[in-house]
């Protein structure tokens, strides 16, 4: 999982091109990495869309705190989950890929 930083997160609420907003994000280093989260029997799209309902859901806290840093906050737009090599954006509406 990358956080990208909260000052540049507004960038992905500015601009239609998500995609080359991240990517020129990560060039600059404005992504955190902050660790990883197993995700058993779910691949690509679906494990993606599954971290950040776990980041996200009030009703999964005890599973989140189980499996996710409490330090850092949910997944929200212009975040980054990598999934079997893949890296997937998360955007206004759904994911993209990078």
């Amino acid at each position: 999982i990358k956080l990208v930083n909260s000052d540049n997160m507004f960038d992905f609420y500015l601009n239609k091109d998500q995609v080359e907003v991240a990517r020129r994000l990560l060039k600059q280093g404005s992504y955190t990495t902050v660790g990883d989260m197993g995700v058993p029997g779910l691949e690509g799209e679906a494990a993606a869309e599954e971290v950040f309902d776990l980041t996200n859901n009030p009703s999964r806290e005890e599973e989140r705190d189980q499996l996710y840093d409490r330090r850092y906050r949910s997944l929200s737009v212009g975040d980054i989950v990598r999934v079997d090599g893949v890296s997937y954006l998360c955007a206004s509406y759904g994911w993209e890929v990078l």
